[in-house]
């Protein structure tokens, strides 16, 4: 095989292995709540555990990459994941899996954040584009291949969908050592003070969220001050971003849309399998038109904005398409997997000009922190939409989220009034990015107008 190409099936499969952990755990937290004898609120802890990890390392990721090279890093991120898939799958008590988890999101934030710069190092300039494209494509495939895999491996033991990871791991580690060229490493700062208060903020308060417990958000609250001290020292988002009225409305709006991206099908696994009995097989075929449509439809809007100058429209439509068929599954729970796959397809719309958006908003010197920031953002929505899912079950379902009943022994327990509570605020949150999408619309127009006068 060309070295070349080598390079990119390496840092595809860690792509693609990061892409499937991120959706093949939903269709496995009842079996494991069954194993445990845990509740909602730590499954959703095991969730949000491994974004959070993931979000956190993408604040120093850049700088750590250029002091210990690219391939060392991203060797280290591989090995954390695969040592702690292993662990999880061995685990015998919901905290080890969190924990784990939580070191697991740290080595897939290590191996998304290393790979592009991996490829751009592997590839010339007139070949990069194609390379990154094929790469790209390996996460749409992550996400819809997670609920499928998942159900299948699920149906035999929930363990099995982290022990996959580890013989892939072990041959992925040992040949990207061996083809991956190390580059020399450059001595930058560090942002370890934002990375470190970042995670030292959301942490309690996901937690304190997520088990409903007011101890944890008042530590949160404690170190609140702190956190905001450190980033006016050391912002986690550049200032110079901030100023920019194409990133820091369009970045809002990324994150206002996120609130209903992964939640519609975290939320949906529980119903189905804890609510309706419906096997984990079943489920993710159910699920599945969501991220099927995703990849069907991001080229579109890829094209589209390429097309068209408008691209405050295309989004605008693509948030429409994919909030209100939420709205009706959250109203109805009718025709799901027809209504997913048209909120599937509008969310991709969005997605696709937005982030292109993001990241050419100050132009090539930029994009590498604009890139950062937006994942960062869009981390931060969908961490926040997940872990209020708890609340919803325990206020308008009447269920004790902090025990394991919902799952033990397959017993059906009502959440239905929760479940639809908590898809209609999620997609009315998401709904409100169009506020910011028509604040960006006008401020253009204005600024065509004055410049036209």
């Amino acid at each position: 095989m060309d070295h070349r190409y080598g390079v990119l099936a390496v840092t595809t499969l860690s792509t693609l292995m990061a892409a499937i952990d991120s959706t093949i755990v939903y269709l496995a937290l009842p079996a494991m709540g069954e194993t445990f004898h845990s509740g909602i609120s730590y499954l959703t802890v095991v969730v949000t555990a491994y974004l959070i990890s993931t979000t956190v390392m993408l604040v120093p990721a850049i700088e750590i990459t250029k002091r210990i090279g690219n391939r060392n890093f991203y060797i280290i991120g591989f090995s954390l994941f695969t040592i702690s898939s292993l662990v999880i799958a061995l685990s015998f008590n919901i905290l080890s899996v969190i924990v784990f988890r939580f070191t697991e999101g740290i080595g897939a934030g290590i191996m998304t954040s290393s790979d592009i710069p991996i490829i751009l190092g592997a590839f010339r300039s007139g070949e990069r584009g194609k390379a990154i494209g094929l790469n790209s494509i390996a996460w749409s495939i992550g996400t819809v291949t997670g609920p499928v895999l998942g159900g299948f491996l699920v149906a035999i033991n929930w363990r099995y969908i982290f022990l996959i990871n580890v013989p892939i791991g072990i041959a992925a580690i040992y040949t990207g050592f061996r083809i991956i060229r190390n580059d020399r490493p450059v001595k930058l700062p560090l942002k370890y003070r934002s990375a470190i208060s970042m995670a030292a903020f959301i942490i309690p308060l996901i937690l304190g969220i997520a088990l409903i417990n007011v101890y944890y958000i008042i530590i949160a609250a404690v170190i609140f001050p702190f956190f905001m001290y450190t980033q006016v020292k050391n912002p986690v988002i550049e200032r110079k971003l901030l100023k920019n009225i194409k990133f820091s409305l369009i970045t809002v709006a990324s994150f206002l849309e996120s609130f209903v991206f992964f939640s519609v099908l975290f939320a949906l696994s529980l119903y189905f399998e804890s609510d309706l009995g419906i096997g984990s097989v079943e489920t993710g075929l159910l699920i599945m038109a969501y991220p099927l449509a995703s990849i069907i439809s991001s080229p579109i809007g890829g094209m589209l904005y390429d097309r068209y100058p408008n691209s405050e429209a295309i989004m605008a439509a693509g948030t429409l398409m994919e909030c209100i068929p939420v709205i009706f599954i959250a109203i109805y729970l009718r025709f799901i997997p027809e209504l997913l796959l048209i909120a599937g397809f509008g969310g991709s719309m969005f997605w696709a000009p937005s982030t292109t958006m993001i990241t050419d908003a100050m132009g090539e010197r930029y994009r590498v922190q604009a890139n950062n920031s937006m994942f960062i953002m869009r981390d931060v929505g969908i961490i926040a939409s997940i872990s209020i899912l708890p609340l919803f079950i325990m206020y308008f379902s009447r269920v004790n989220v902090g025990l394991g009943d919902i799952f033990v022994e397959k017993s059906m327990v009502d959440i239905t009034a929760g479940i639809s509570a908590y898809l209609l605020v999620t997609s009315m949150i998401s709904l409100s990015s169009l506020i910011f999408i028509y604040e960006y619309h006008r401020r253009v127009r204005k600024s065509i107008s004055n410049g036209a006068m």
